[in-house]
């Protein structure tokens, strides 16, 4: 199964040199670290976690840039899990695209097939599915971050719908068995933070959910999420993240919102970038 780049061309440059201009600007922008991180050519000796977002790069890209370069210090992984939201509405709760190569401008990058069945037999309600990943764009905007960064990779994509907080605990120890097996790997969760509300208004909601973040509280989470009603479109995939035995809590690196872009302060969304090392 190959799966071809869908949103090249709007939440990123179609053509591979504007796209890599696109990315170094990310890195160098005022919001992003300041700089372009090296190139890492040794592996990495231990299993990393990074949060961040997927919104075009133009607004979350200096955001997301924080974390990838974040990575890059600690060497080059062997594995890139990818666990993201479900946008699109199809496949099943937690979709896994088990074999094959995604493509982006940068190139191709094939599939772990031995880690997607470690996490299939690992995950009880994951499933062997590709038509939930076709049009979903919160782990295909990460890619070309990745091989920039990293060149070679191999991965596991894994795309999870809205789901109770009970799947999340199946899905980290799905997870936590891939850790366990490997010592390389990089898993990369995406979210966005709250949406299309007020700048003041989604700074305020956005803390609350970073609070519990770097606490590594994902029953905290999803409460403060239902009781405040904030619209974070990855909060299972986080919480995935906060339920791994294998990683402590959370770094913070970066905290922004699209109205540091657009100046338009009535209606922002919240990008948040973090850094997990292993407990």
């Amino acid at each position: 199964m190959k799966r071809s780049a869908v949103v090249a061309g709007s939440f990123y440059p179609s053509s591979a040199s504007r796209l890599k201009e696109s990315i170094e600007m990310c890195f160098k922008s005022s919001l992003g670290p300041g700089y372009v991180p090296s190139k890492p050519y040794e592996k990495s000796q231990k299993n990393l976690a990074i949060i961040v977002p997927h919104a075009g790069y133009i607004y979350s890209g200096p955001v997301a840039a924080h974390a990838y370069a974040e990575a890059a210090k600690f060497g080059k992984p062997e594995l890139v899990v990818l666990i993201g939201p479900n946008h699109t509405g199809f496949g099943p709760q937690i979709s896994v695209w088990k074999e094959g190569e995604w493509e982006t401008p940068l190139g191709s990058t094939e599939v772990d097939i031995e880690a997607s069945e470690i996490f299939l037999n690992s995950c009880d309600e994951a499933a062997e599915n590709y038509e939930a990943h076709m049009n979903e764009h919160s782990l295909e905007v990460q890619l070309p971050f990745l091989q920039h960064v990293f060149s070679e990779i191999r991965i596991l994509p894994i795309c999870i719908f809205p789901v109770l907080i009970k799947t999340c605990e199946k899905i980290a120890k799905g997870l936590d068995t891939v850790a366990s097996n490997r010592n390389s790997v990089l898993f990369v969760f995406s979210t966005d933070l709250n949406h299309y509300e007020s700048e003041e208004i989604t700074k305020r909601k956005d803390q609350m959910a970073i609070e519990k973040i770097i606490a590594k509280d994902p029953v905290g989470l999803y409460t403060v999420v239902a009781r405040e009603r904030i619209t974070m479109c990855g909060l299972a995939t986080v919480a995935s993240l906060l339920f791994m035995k294998h990683f402590g809590k959370p770094r913070l690196l970066s905290h922004a919102t699209s109205a540091d872009v657009t100046k338009d302060r009535t209606q922002a969304v919240g990008y948040a970038s973090f850094i997990c090392e292993p407990a």
